[in-house]
């Protein structure tokens, strides 16, 4: 499955405050997520914003904003595209890493499998973000509640209208959480394990965390 537009803002925030608002929201799964983020030695693809990961070890997910390829100075992270290509590999598929390797420096494995792919693109795993993910929707949102043991609780609205423009988005989404306790987030999960565990790398990406880029 193919996604290529992709908007959501992020919000940390604690449960006691969730529940106010949660409580019209269509309940829909609630599951554990474990993404397991690849990239080469040097983190290439991290410093240009580019996100690749693999989703409990069924899915293999693409993220990045094409306007903020090569670019600096784009600590913005609303918008992005996302193209997902399913485990094991089917020949169907490979049209979406031609797509890819129009965008970004990817290249489509011969023969056709995971474990070229890792090969030929020379991936290995970054880091792995385990979390718990509760979804909801309403008319405008898919409602993400993701828990981490060691970062808390995020709270996640991603447009279900594709189309909609940015700034109506973000109005829709001030909209929603008005009155709300939450601290808005403008960087991603993986910024905060980086951050942890390879501080020099973290601090060559594009979207790092609010407080570091006002430091």
């Amino acid at each position: 499955m193919t996604n290529p537009i992709e908007m959501e803002k992020r919000f940390q925030v604690k449960q006691a405050d969730l529940n106010d608002f949660l409580e019209n929201k269509k309940f829909i799964s609630s599951k554990q997520v474990v993404d397991e983020y690849l990239d080469t030695s040097d983190g290439l693809f991290y410093q240009d914003g580019i996100f690749i990961r693999l989703r409990n070890g069924k899915s293999l997910d693409f993220k990045f904003n094409p306007d903020h390829l090569g670019a600096n100075n784009v600590n913005e992270h609303v918008t992005c595209h996302e193209y997902n290509v399913a485990l094991p590999f089917q020949n169907p598929s490979a049209h979406v890493f031609e797509t890819l390797a129009k965008m970004i420096p990817i290249k489509c494995p011969e023969p056709y499998t995971y474990e070229e792919f890792l090969k030929i693109n020379n991936l290995k795993t970054l880091l792995i973000l385990d979390k718990k993910r509760t979804t909801y929707e309403d008319d405008l949102f898919v409602i993400a509640v993701d828990e981490f043991a060691d970062f808390g609780i995020f709270l996640e609205l991603e447009a279900k209208d594709n189309n909609m423009q940015k700034e109506a988005f973000l109005s829709e989404v001030a909209n929603a959480t008005k009155g709300m306790k939450v601290t808005e987030f403008n960087s991603g999960y993986i910024e905060l394990r980086l951050r942890q565990i390879n501080e020099q790398l973290y601090l060559k990406g594009k979207y790092l965390i609010d407080s570091d880029v006002a430091a």
